[in-house]
Protein backbone atom coordinates (compact mmCIF):
# COMPACT_ATOMS: atom_id res chain seq x y z
CA UNK A 1 0.00 0.00 0.00
CA UNK A 2 2.82 2.42 0.91
CA UNK A 3 4.65 1.65 -2.37
CA UNK A 4 1.48 2.26 -4.40
CA UNK A 5 0.91 5.58 -2.64
CA UNK A 6 4.49 6.65 -3.33
CA UNK A 7 4.19 5.72 -6.99
CA UNK A 8 0.94 7.65 -7.41
CA UNK A 9 2.52 10.63 -5.66
CA UNK A 10 5.52 10.39 -7.99
CA UNK A 11 3.30 10.44 -11.05
CA UNK A 12 1.34 13.46 -9.83
CA UNK A 13 4.51 15.27 -8.76
CA UNK A 14 6.20 14.58 -12.09
CA UNK A 15 3.17 15.82 -13.97
CA UNK A 16 3.20 18.95 -11.86
CA UNK A 17 6.89 19.71 -12.28
CA UNK A 18 7.61 18.76 -15.88
CA UNK A 19 7.07 21.55 -18.35
CA UNK A 20 7.57 24.41 -15.86
CA UNK A 21 11.07 25.11 -17.15
CA UNK A 22 10.88 28.88 -17.25
CA UNK A 23 8.79 31.96 -16.64
CA UNK A 24 7.27 31.77 -20.08
CA UNK A 25 5.62 28.43 -19.26
CA UNK A 26 4.15 29.86 -16.10
CA UNK A 27 2.83 32.97 -17.86
CA UNK A 28 1.55 32.27 -21.32
CA UNK A 29 3.70 29.80 -23.24
CA UNK A 30 5.85 30.04 -26.35
CA UNK A 31 3.00 29.22 -28.72
CA UNK A 32 0.37 31.43 -27.14
CA UNK A 33 -1.31 34.23 -29.11
CA UNK A 34 -2.79 37.17 -27.18
CA UNK A 35 -5.10 37.99 -30.08
CA UNK A 36 -8.67 37.61 -28.74
CA UNK A 37 -9.83 36.34 -32.14
CA UNK A 38 -7.34 33.44 -32.09
CA UNK A 39 -8.47 30.20 -30.47
CA UNK A 40 -5.80 27.52 -30.07
CA UNK A 41 -7.15 24.05 -29.26
CA UNK A 42 -5.15 20.95 -28.36
CA UNK A 43 -7.22 17.90 -29.25
CA UNK A 44 -7.00 14.15 -29.39
CA UNK A 45 -6.27 12.51 -32.74
CA UNK A 46 -9.79 11.02 -32.58
CA UNK A 47 -11.17 14.50 -33.30
CA UNK A 48 -9.33 14.92 -36.63
CA UNK A 49 -12.37 14.37 -38.85
CA UNK A 50 -14.59 16.47 -36.63
CA UNK A 51 -12.10 19.31 -36.85
CA UNK A 52 -11.71 19.02 -40.63
CA UNK A 53 -15.40 18.53 -41.42
CA UNK A 54 -17.23 20.64 -38.85
CA UNK A 55 -15.01 22.95 -36.81
CA UNK A 56 -12.67 24.40 -39.45
CA UNK A 57 -15.49 25.48 -41.81
CA UNK A 58 -17.36 27.05 -38.88
CA UNK A 59 -14.28 29.03 -37.80
CA UNK A 60 -13.68 30.28 -41.32
CA UNK A 61 -17.31 31.26 -41.71
CA UNK A 62 -17.20 33.26 -38.49
CA UNK A 63 -13.88 34.91 -39.33
CA UNK A 64 -12.09 33.35 -36.36
CA UNK A 65 -8.50 32.14 -36.45
CA UNK A 66 -8.81 28.64 -35.01
CA UNK A 67 -5.60 26.68 -34.59
CA UNK A 68 -5.38 23.01 -33.77
CA UNK A 69 -2.69 20.73 -32.37
CA UNK A 70 -3.27 16.98 -32.13
CA UNK A 71 -1.75 15.21 -29.14
CA UNK A 72 -2.22 11.90 -27.41
CA UNK A 73 -4.08 11.48 -24.15
CA UNK A 74 -0.98 11.30 -21.96
CA UNK A 75 0.57 14.38 -23.58
CA UNK A 76 -2.60 16.40 -23.09
CA UNK A 77 -2.87 15.37 -19.45
CA UNK A 78 0.79 16.10 -18.85
CA UNK A 79 0.65 19.54 -20.46
CA UNK A 80 -2.46 20.54 -18.53
CA UNK A 81 -1.14 19.26 -15.21
CA UNK A 82 2.20 20.99 -15.79
CA UNK A 83 0.53 24.37 -16.16
CA UNK A 84 1.38 24.73 -19.84
CA UNK A 85 -0.17 27.90 -21.29
CA UNK A 86 0.31 27.42 -25.03
CA UNK A 87 -3.36 26.59 -25.64
CA UNK A 88 -6.71 28.22 -25.05
CA UNK A 89 -8.75 25.03 -24.86
CA UNK A 90 -8.35 21.29 -24.32
CA UNK A 91 -10.43 18.71 -26.15
CA UNK A 92 -9.93 15.25 -24.68
CA UNK A 93 -11.39 12.08 -26.17
CA UNK A 94 -12.94 11.14 -22.84
CA UNK A 95 -13.06 12.11 -19.19
CA UNK A 96 -10.54 9.45 -18.13
CA UNK A 97 -7.35 11.35 -18.95
CA UNK A 98 -8.96 14.77 -18.51
CA UNK A 99 -9.48 13.86 -14.84
CA UNK A 100 -5.77 13.13 -14.48
CA UNK A 101 -4.66 16.31 -16.22
CA UNK A 102 -7.28 18.56 -14.66
CA UNK A 103 -7.05 17.36 -11.08
CA UNK A 104 -6.96 21.00 -9.94
CA UNK A 105 -10.04 21.92 -12.01
CA UNK A 106 -8.09 24.42 -14.09
CA UNK A 107 -10.33 24.07 -17.13
CA UNK A 108 -13.56 26.06 -17.15
CA UNK A 109 -16.86 25.70 -19.00
CA UNK A 110 -16.14 22.01 -19.70
CA UNK A 111 -18.88 20.31 -21.69
CA UNK A 112 -19.14 16.94 -23.46
CA UNK A 113 -19.45 17.52 -27.21
CA UNK A 114 -20.67 14.13 -28.38
CA UNK A 115 -20.77 10.50 -27.29
CA UNK A 116 -19.31 7.32 -28.72
CA UNK A 117 -19.34 3.89 -27.04
CA UNK A 118 -16.41 1.50 -26.89
CA UNK A 119 -17.31 -1.60 -28.87
CA UNK A 120 -15.87 -5.02 -29.48
CA UNK A 121 -15.41 -5.17 -33.26
CA UNK A 122 -13.92 -7.58 -35.76
CA UNK A 123 -14.05 -8.65 -39.33
CA UNK A 124 -17.59 -9.72 -40.13
CA UNK A 125 -16.54 -13.27 -40.98
CA UNK A 126 -14.67 -13.57 -37.70
CA UNK A 127 -17.59 -12.22 -35.69
CA UNK A 128 -19.87 -14.67 -37.52
CA UNK A 129 -17.57 -17.50 -36.46
CA UNK A 130 -17.77 -16.30 -32.85
CA UNK A 131 -21.58 -16.30 -33.02
CA UNK A 132 -21.99 -12.54 -32.56
CA UNK A 133 -23.46 -11.49 -35.93
CA UNK A 134 -27.19 -10.87 -35.63
CA UNK A 135 -27.08 -11.25 -31.85
CA UNK A 136 -28.42 -7.96 -30.40
CA UNK A 137 -27.71 -8.75 -26.75
CA UNK A 138 -24.06 -9.72 -26.30
CA UNK A 139 -23.17 -9.99 -22.65
CA UNK A 140 -19.75 -9.12 -21.34
CA UNK A 141 -19.28 -12.75 -20.36
CA UNK A 142 -19.70 -13.81 -24.00
CA UNK A 143 -16.95 -11.42 -25.03
CA UNK A 144 -14.67 -12.54 -22.21
CA UNK A 145 -15.09 -16.15 -23.31
CA UNK A 146 -14.10 -15.26 -26.88
CA UNK A 147 -11.14 -13.18 -25.75
CA UNK A 148 -9.71 -15.48 -23.08
CA UNK A 149 -10.31 -18.81 -24.81
CA UNK A 150 -7.97 -18.09 -27.70
CA UNK A 151 -10.76 -18.49 -30.26
CA UNK A 152 -9.63 -15.29 -31.99
CA UNK A 153 -6.80 -12.78 -32.09
CA UNK A 154 -7.61 -9.64 -30.07
CA UNK A 155 -6.13 -6.15 -30.10
CA UNK A 156 -6.69 -3.22 -27.74
CA UNK A 157 -4.75 -0.02 -27.28
CA UNK A 158 -2.35 0.36 -24.38
CA UNK A 159 -4.62 1.85 -21.68
CA UNK A 160 -1.78 3.93 -20.25
CA UNK A 161 -1.38 5.73 -23.59
CA UNK A 162 -4.83 5.76 -25.17
CA UNK A 163 -8.35 6.69 -24.11
CA UNK A 164 -10.03 3.78 -25.88
CA UNK A 165 -7.84 1.26 -24.06
CA UNK A 166 -8.29 3.05 -20.74
CA UNK A 167 -12.07 3.21 -21.01
CA UNK A 168 -12.22 -0.47 -21.94
CA UNK A 169 -9.94 -1.26 -19.01
CA UNK A 170 -12.29 0.39 -16.51
CA UNK A 171 -15.36 -1.20 -18.08
CA UNK A 172 -13.95 -4.66 -17.49
CA UNK A 173 -12.61 -3.75 -14.06
CA UNK A 174 -16.13 -2.67 -13.14
CA UNK A 175 -17.39 -6.06 -14.28
CA UNK A 176 -14.80 -7.96 -12.24
CA UNK A 177 -15.70 -5.81 -9.22
CA UNK A 178 -19.38 -6.74 -9.62
CA UNK A 179 -20.43 -3.10 -10.03
CA UNK A 180 -23.55 -1.90 -11.74
CA UNK A 181 -23.28 0.81 -14.39
CA UNK A 182 -23.90 3.62 -11.90
CA UNK A 183 -21.24 2.48 -9.44
CA UNK A 184 -17.62 3.58 -9.89
CA UNK A 185 -14.63 1.38 -9.13
CA UNK A 186 -13.22 2.12 -5.67
CA UNK A 187 -9.68 1.84 -4.35
CA UNK A 188 -10.72 -1.10 -2.17
CA UNK A 189 -12.12 -2.90 -5.22
CA UNK A 190 -8.97 -2.14 -7.20
CA UNK A 191 -6.96 -3.75 -4.39
CA UNK A 192 -9.15 -6.86 -4.31
CA UNK A 193 -7.80 -10.19 -5.63
CA UNK A 194 -10.87 -10.73 -7.81
CA UNK A 195 -10.33 -7.55 -9.80
CA UNK A 196 -6.55 -8.03 -10.01
CA UNK A 197 -6.82 -11.64 -11.20
CA UNK A 198 -9.66 -10.95 -13.63
CA UNK A 199 -8.10 -7.94 -15.32
CA UNK A 200 -4.68 -9.58 -15.48
CA UNK A 201 -6.17 -12.59 -17.27
CA UNK A 202 -8.05 -10.28 -19.65
CA UNK A 203 -5.09 -7.98 -20.43
CA UNK A 204 -2.71 -10.87 -21.03
CA UNK A 205 -5.12 -12.31 -23.61
CA UNK A 206 -4.44 -9.30 -25.88
CA UNK A 207 -2.34 -10.16 -28.91
CA UNK A 208 -1.25 -6.56 -29.56
CA UNK A 209 -1.51 -3.27 -27.68
CA UNK A 210 -0.68 -0.31 -29.97
CA UNK A 211 -0.26 3.07 -28.24
CA UNK A 212 -3.08 4.91 -30.04
CA UNK A 213 -6.50 4.11 -31.46
CA UNK A 214 -5.79 5.59 -34.86
CA UNK A 215 -2.62 3.52 -35.16
CA UNK A 216 -4.49 0.39 -34.09
CA UNK A 217 -7.28 0.91 -36.63
CA UNK A 218 -4.84 1.43 -39.48
CA UNK A 219 -2.61 -1.47 -38.51
CA UNK A 220 -5.56 -3.81 -38.01
CA UNK A 221 -6.88 -3.07 -41.49
CA UNK A 222 -3.38 -3.50 -42.91
CA UNK A 223 -2.84 -6.83 -41.12
CA UNK A 224 -6.19 -8.68 -41.07
CA UNK A 225 -4.39 -11.99 -40.63
CA UNK A 226 -3.00 -11.00 -37.23
CA UNK A 227 -5.74 -8.60 -36.14
CA UNK A 228 -9.10 -10.36 -36.12
CA UNK A 229 -10.98 -8.44 -33.39
CA UNK A 230 -10.37 -5.34 -31.26
CA UNK A 231 -11.79 -2.95 -28.68
CA UNK A 232 -12.28 0.46 -30.27
CA UNK A 233 -14.62 3.42 -30.70
CA UNK A 234 -17.95 2.90 -32.43
CA UNK A 235 -17.45 6.05 -34.54
CA UNK A 236 -14.08 4.81 -35.82
CA UNK A 237 -15.70 1.52 -36.85
CA UNK A 238 -18.23 3.55 -38.84
CA UNK A 239 -15.50 5.72 -40.38
CA UNK A 240 -13.37 2.72 -41.32
CA UNK A 241 -16.33 0.78 -42.70
CA UNK A 242 -17.26 3.66 -44.97
CA UNK A 243 -13.75 3.40 -46.44
CA UNK A 244 -13.77 -0.40 -46.60
CA UNK A 245 -17.16 -0.65 -48.31
CA UNK A 246 -16.16 1.97 -50.85
CA UNK A 247 -13.10 -0.17 -51.63
CA UNK A 248 -15.28 -3.34 -51.90
CA UNK A 249 -13.60 -4.88 -48.86
CA UNK A 250 -15.02 -6.84 -45.95
CA UNK A 251 -16.43 -4.52 -43.26
CA UNK A 252 -16.03 -4.67 -39.53
CA UNK A 253 -18.87 -5.80 -37.28
CA UNK A 254 -19.43 -4.34 -33.80
CA UNK A 255 -21.09 -5.59 -30.63
CA UNK A 256 -21.72 -3.74 -27.36
CA UNK A 257 -20.64 -5.31 -24.03
CA UNK A 258 -23.90 -5.51 -22.06
CA UNK A 259 -23.40 -4.57 -18.45
CA UNK A 260 -19.99 -2.96 -18.96
CA UNK A 261 -20.38 -0.38 -21.69
CA UNK A 262 -17.81 2.42 -21.64
CA UNK A 263 -18.67 5.72 -23.32
CA UNK A 264 -16.30 8.48 -24.44
CA UNK A 265 -17.76 11.94 -24.05
CA UNK A 266 -15.24 14.26 -25.81
CA UNK A 267 -15.08 16.99 -23.13
CA UNK A 268 -14.05 20.44 -24.40
CA UNK A 269 -13.05 23.13 -21.90
CA UNK A 270 -11.53 26.60 -21.72
CA UNK A 271 -8.10 27.31 -20.20
CA UNK A 272 -8.06 30.85 -18.78
CA UNK A 273 -4.87 32.91 -18.99
CA UNK A 274 -6.10 35.74 -16.76
CA UNK A 275 -5.42 38.42 -19.34
CA UNK A 276 -7.36 40.81 -21.57
CA UNK A 277 -7.72 38.23 -24.35
CA UNK A 278 -9.66 35.75 -22.18
CA UNK A 279 -13.07 37.29 -22.76
CA UNK A 280 -12.80 37.16 -26.55
CA UNK A 281 -11.35 33.65 -26.61
CA UNK A 282 -13.93 32.35 -24.15
CA UNK A 283 -16.68 33.82 -26.32
CA UNK A 284 -15.36 31.94 -29.39
CA UNK A 285 -15.26 28.67 -27.45
CA UNK A 286 -18.75 29.25 -26.03
CA UNK A 287 -20.07 29.85 -29.54
CA UNK A 288 -18.29 26.73 -30.83
CA UNK A 289 -19.72 24.57 -28.04
CA UNK A 290 -23.22 25.91 -28.69
CA UNK A 291 -22.80 25.26 -32.41
CA UNK A 292 -21.71 21.65 -31.92
CA UNK A 293 -24.42 20.95 -29.35
CA UNK A 294 -27.39 22.84 -30.78
CA UNK A 295 -27.02 23.75 -34.45
CA UNK A 296 -29.02 21.35 -36.63
CA UNK A 297 -26.47 21.38 -39.47
CA UNK A 298 -23.59 20.69 -37.08
CA UNK A 299 -25.47 17.87 -35.36
CA UNK A 300 -26.25 16.37 -38.77
CA UNK A 301 -22.58 16.51 -39.75
CA UNK A 302 -21.53 14.89 -36.47
CA UNK A 303 -24.08 12.13 -36.96
CA UNK A 304 -22.69 11.52 -40.44
CA UNK A 305 -19.32 10.96 -38.74
CA UNK A 306 -20.88 8.46 -36.33
CA UNK A 307 -20.87 10.75 -33.29
CA UNK A 308 -23.96 10.54 -31.09
CA UNK A 309 -25.36 13.80 -29.67
CA UNK A 310 -24.31 14.60 -26.13
CA UNK A 311 -27.62 16.39 -25.65
CA UNK A 312 -29.77 13.34 -26.40
CA UNK A 313 -31.35 11.14 -23.75
CA UNK A 314 -29.04 8.17 -23.48
CA UNK A 315 -27.65 6.74 -26.70
CA UNK A 316 -30.91 6.35 -28.61
CA UNK A 317 -31.14 8.28 -31.90
CA UNK A 318 -34.27 9.76 -33.47
CA UNK A 319 -34.65 8.92 -37.17
CA UNK A 320 -31.09 7.63 -37.56
CA UNK A 321 -29.39 7.41 -40.94
CA UNK A 322 -29.00 3.65 -41.27
CA UNK A 323 -26.33 4.06 -43.93
CA UNK A 324 -24.17 5.47 -41.12
CA UNK A 325 -25.52 3.67 -38.05
CA UNK A 326 -25.73 0.59 -40.21
CA UNK A 327 -27.26 -2.52 -38.59
CA UNK A 328 -25.40 -4.68 -41.14
CA UNK A 329 -22.26 -3.54 -39.32
CA UNK A 330 -23.77 -4.39 -35.94
CA UNK A 331 -24.30 -0.69 -35.17
CA UNK A 332 -27.30 -0.18 -32.88
CA UNK A 333 -28.88 3.23 -33.40
CA UNK A 334 -31.36 2.66 -30.58
CA UNK A 335 -28.91 1.51 -27.98
CA UNK A 336 -30.59 1.22 -24.60
CA UNK A 337 -27.59 0.84 -22.33
CA UNK A 338 -26.17 3.05 -19.60
CA UNK A 339 -22.44 3.64 -19.61
CA UNK A 340 -20.23 2.88 -16.63
CA UNK A 341 -19.23 5.58 -14.18
CA UNK A 342 -15.50 6.28 -14.21
CA UNK A 343 -13.54 6.19 -10.93
CA UNK A 344 -11.75 9.04 -9.21
CA UNK A 345 -8.48 10.40 -10.59
CA UNK A 346 -6.48 8.66 -7.83
CA UNK A 347 -7.98 5.27 -8.71
CA UNK A 348 -7.41 5.91 -12.43
CA UNK A 349 -3.72 6.70 -11.86
CA UNK A 350 -3.27 3.65 -9.61
CA UNK A 351 -4.91 1.35 -12.17
CA UNK A 352 -2.81 2.64 -15.05
CA UNK A 353 0.37 2.23 -13.02
CA UNK A 354 -0.62 -1.35 -12.22
CA UNK A 355 -1.20 -2.07 -15.88
CA UNK A 356 2.52 -1.53 -16.46
CA UNK A 357 3.79 -3.20 -13.30
CA UNK A 358 1.27 -6.02 -12.67
CA UNK A 359 -1.42 -6.67 -15.25
CA UNK A 360 0.31 -6.86 -18.63
CA UNK A 361 2.64 -9.63 -19.73
CA UNK A 362 6.31 -9.22 -18.82
CA UNK A 363 8.15 -7.73 -21.80
CA UNK A 364 11.55 -8.47 -23.29
CA UNK A 365 12.28 -5.20 -25.11
CA UNK A 366 15.41 -4.91 -27.28
CA UNK A 367 16.41 -1.41 -28.45
CA UNK A 368 18.69 -1.04 -31.50
CA UNK A 369 19.81 2.61 -31.58
CA UNK A 370 21.67 4.22 -34.47
CA UNK A 371 24.95 5.64 -33.19
CA UNK A 372 26.48 6.44 -36.59
CA UNK A 373 28.39 9.65 -37.27
CA UNK A 374 25.45 11.36 -38.92
CA UNK A 375 23.52 11.19 -35.63
CA UNK A 376 25.95 13.75 -34.24
CA UNK A 377 25.81 15.95 -37.34
CA UNK A 378 22.01 16.30 -37.20
CA UNK A 379 21.73 16.43 -33.38
CA UNK A 380 19.86 13.14 -33.53
CA UNK A 381 21.89 11.65 -30.70
CA UNK A 382 20.83 14.52 -28.45
CA UNK A 383 17.24 13.44 -29.12
CA UNK A 384 18.10 9.84 -28.26
CA UNK A 385 19.73 10.98 -25.02
CA UNK A 386 16.64 13.01 -24.08
CA UNK A 387 14.39 10.07 -24.95
CA UNK A 388 16.49 7.73 -22.80
CA UNK A 389 15.70 9.86 -19.76
CA UNK A 390 11.96 9.68 -20.48
CA UNK A 391 11.85 5.95 -21.22
CA UNK A 392 14.41 4.48 -18.82
CA UNK A 393 14.57 6.85 -15.85
CA UNK A 394 11.91 5.80 -13.36
CA UNK A 395 10.55 9.26 -12.51
CA UNK A 396 10.15 10.29 -16.15
CA UNK A 397 8.78 6.89 -17.16
CA UNK A 398 6.14 7.27 -14.44
CA UNK A 399 5.23 10.66 -15.86
CA UNK A 400 4.63 9.06 -19.25
CA UNK A 401 2.93 5.94 -17.79
CA UNK A 402 5.74 3.85 -19.31
CA UNK A 403 6.97 2.15 -16.16
CA UNK A 404 9.19 -0.89 -16.52
CA UNK A 405 7.66 -3.95 -14.87
CA UNK A 406 9.37 -6.02 -12.16
CA UNK A 407 9.64 -9.01 -14.53
CA UNK A 408 10.60 -7.07 -17.67
CA UNK A 409 13.97 -7.37 -19.36
CA UNK A 410 15.26 -4.25 -21.12
CA UNK A 411 18.21 -4.44 -23.53
CA UNK A 412 19.93 -1.58 -25.35
CA UNK A 413 22.48 -1.91 -28.15
CA UNK A 414 24.10 0.89 -30.16
CA UNK A 415 25.10 0.24 -33.74
CA UNK A 416 27.04 1.95 -36.47
CA UNK A 417 28.58 -0.34 -39.08
CA UNK A 418 28.29 -3.06 -36.42
CA UNK A 419 27.02 -3.41 -32.86
CA UNK A 420 29.54 -0.98 -31.44
CA UNK A 421 28.36 -0.60 -27.83
CA UNK A 422 26.41 -2.98 -25.63
CA UNK A 423 24.18 -4.79 -25.52
CA UNK A 424 23.39 -3.85 -21.95
CA UNK A 425 20.50 -5.62 -20.23
CA UNK A 426 18.52 -4.92 -17.08
CA UNK A 427 16.26 -7.50 -15.48
CA UNK A 428 13.38 -5.97 -13.55
CA UNK A 429 12.71 -2.35 -12.69
CA UNK A 430 15.48 -1.34 -10.32
CA UNK A 431 15.67 2.43 -10.85
CA UNK A 432 19.44 2.60 -10.46
CA UNK A 433 20.12 -0.14 -12.98
CA UNK A 434 17.69 1.34 -15.49
CA UNK A 435 19.37 4.71 -15.11
CA UNK A 436 22.64 3.03 -16.05
CA UNK A 437 21.12 2.43 -19.50
CA UNK A 438 20.59 6.19 -19.78
CA UNK A 439 24.18 6.77 -18.66
CA UNK A 440 25.53 4.40 -21.33
CA UNK A 441 23.59 6.34 -23.97
CA UNK A 442 24.58 9.80 -22.72
CA UNK A 443 28.25 8.77 -22.51
CA UNK A 444 28.37 7.48 -26.09
CA UNK A 445 29.84 9.60 -28.91
CA UNK A 446 28.39 8.87 -32.37
CA UNK A 447 30.67 7.80 -35.19
CA UNK A 448 31.09 5.38 -38.09
CA UNK A 449 28.75 4.00 -40.73
CA UNK A 450 25.22 2.59 -40.53
CA UNK A 451 24.15 -1.05 -40.44
CA UNK A 452 20.98 -1.75 -38.50
CA UNK A 453 20.91 -5.31 -39.80
CA UNK A 454 23.84 -6.31 -37.59
CA UNK A 455 21.87 -5.21 -34.54
CA UNK A 456 18.68 -6.90 -35.72
CA UNK A 457 20.52 -10.19 -36.09
CA UNK A 458 21.90 -9.80 -32.58
CA UNK A 459 18.44 -9.00 -31.22
CA UNK A 460 16.92 -12.04 -32.95
CA UNK A 461 19.66 -14.25 -31.55
CA UNK A 462 19.12 -13.01 -28.00
CA UNK A 463 15.32 -12.98 -28.04
CA UNK A 464 15.29 -16.41 -29.68
CA UNK A 465 16.56 -17.85 -26.41
CA UNK A 466 13.29 -16.87 -24.70
CA UNK A 467 10.66 -19.57 -25.04
CA UNK A 468 8.22 -18.59 -22.29
CA UNK A 469 4.84 -17.98 -23.99
CA UNK A 470 3.79 -15.90 -21.01
CA UNK A 471 6.26 -13.20 -22.04
CA UNK A 472 6.00 -10.60 -24.79
CA UNK A 473 8.98 -9.84 -27.03
CA UNK A 474 9.54 -6.56 -28.84
CA UNK A 475 12.31 -5.00 -30.98
CA UNK A 476 12.63 -1.23 -31.42
CA UNK A 477 15.07 -0.08 -34.12
CA UNK A 478 15.86 3.56 -34.88
CA UNK A 479 17.98 4.85 -37.75
CA UNK A 480 18.63 8.14 -39.51
CA UNK A 481 20.24 6.75 -42.66
CA UNK A 482 20.44 4.01 -45.24
CA UNK A 483 22.06 0.87 -43.92
CA UNK A 484 25.11 -0.51 -45.64
CA UNK A 485 23.57 -3.94 -45.64
CA UNK A 486 26.35 -5.93 -47.26
CA UNK A 487 25.51 -9.55 -46.62
CA UNK A 488 23.52 -8.82 -43.44
CA UNK A 489 20.17 -7.77 -44.88
CA UNK A 490 18.68 -11.10 -45.90
CA UNK A 491 19.94 -13.09 -42.87
CA UNK A 492 18.66 -10.35 -40.55
CA UNK A 493 15.23 -10.23 -42.18
CA UNK A 494 14.97 -14.01 -42.14
CA UNK A 495 15.99 -14.11 -38.48
CA UNK A 496 13.50 -11.54 -37.19
CA UNK A 497 10.71 -12.95 -39.37
CA UNK A 498 11.32 -16.48 -38.11
CA UNK A 499 11.38 -15.17 -34.56
CA UNK A 500 7.80 -13.90 -34.89
CA UNK A 501 8.55 -10.74 -32.92
CA UNK A 502 7.17 -7.40 -34.13
CA UNK A 503 9.76 -4.75 -34.98
CA UNK A 504 8.89 -1.10 -34.36
CA UNK A 505 10.98 0.83 -36.92
CA UNK A 506 11.63 4.54 -36.44
CA UNK A 507 12.92 6.66 -39.32
CA UNK A 508 14.57 9.86 -38.15
CA UNK A 509 15.55 12.70 -40.47
CA UNK A 510 15.35 13.26 -44.22
CA UNK A 511 18.22 10.88 -45.00
CA UNK A 512 16.63 7.84 -43.42
CA UNK A 513 15.64 5.10 -45.84
CA UNK A 514 11.94 4.43 -45.15
CA UNK A 515 11.91 1.47 -47.52
CA UNK A 516 14.46 -0.47 -45.48
CA UNK A 517 12.69 0.27 -42.21
CA UNK A 518 9.25 -0.41 -43.65
CA UNK A 519 10.51 -3.71 -45.01
CA UNK A 520 11.62 -4.83 -41.56
CA UNK A 521 8.32 -3.87 -39.92
CA UNK A 522 6.21 -5.39 -42.69
CA UNK A 523 8.12 -8.67 -42.50
CA UNK A 524 7.45 -8.96 -38.77
CA UNK A 525 3.94 -7.53 -38.39
CA UNK A 526 5.42 -4.50 -36.69
CA UNK A 527 5.01 -0.76 -37.21
CA UNK A 528 6.87 1.93 -39.13
CA UNK A 529 7.13 5.41 -37.57
CA UNK A 530 8.42 8.48 -39.44
CA UNK A 531 9.28 10.93 -36.69
CA UNK A 532 11.85 13.70 -36.29
CA UNK A 533 11.04 14.11 -32.60
CA UNK A 534 13.00 11.20 -31.19
CA UNK A 535 11.65 11.70 -27.69
CA UNK A 536 8.10 11.29 -29.00
CA UNK A 537 9.14 8.44 -31.28
CA UNK A 538 10.83 6.32 -28.63
CA UNK A 539 8.02 7.02 -26.18
CA UNK A 540 5.56 5.84 -28.81
CA UNK A 541 7.59 2.70 -29.42
CA UNK A 542 7.77 1.98 -25.69
CA UNK A 543 3.98 2.35 -25.62
CA UNK A 544 3.63 -0.97 -27.43
CA UNK A 545 4.37 -2.84 -24.19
Amino acid sequence: MRLRALLITAVVAALTLTGCTGDEKESQGDGYSADPKVLSIVAGSEQQKVLDTVVVPWCKGKGYDCRFTLKGSVDQARLLKAGDKDYDAYWFASSVFSQIGDASSTLQDVKPMFLTPIVYAGWRGEMQKLGFVGKPDVKIGDILTAVESGQTKVWATNPTQSNSGATALFAFMNHFAGNGTGQALTQAQLDSPGVAQGITRFIRAMDATPPSTGTMMNECVAHPDTCRTMFTYEDLVIEKNQELVKANKEPLYAVYPRGALAISDAPLGFLPHDNDADAGKRQILTELQAYLLSDEQAKKQLLQLGRRPASSIGLTLDNPDLTVFNPDWGIQANLKEQGIQYPSAAVIVAALERYQTQYRKPVDAYYCLDGSGSMEDNNGWTGVQDAAHQVFDADQAALNFLQTGPLDRTTVAIFNSKVTEGPWSVDGNDAGKLHELTTHITDYSPGGGTNMYACLRRAAEELGKITDSGRKRLIIVMSDGKSDSGGDRRPALDAVKALGVPVISIAFGSDADPDQLKEVSAATGGTFVQQNDLVAALRQAAGYK
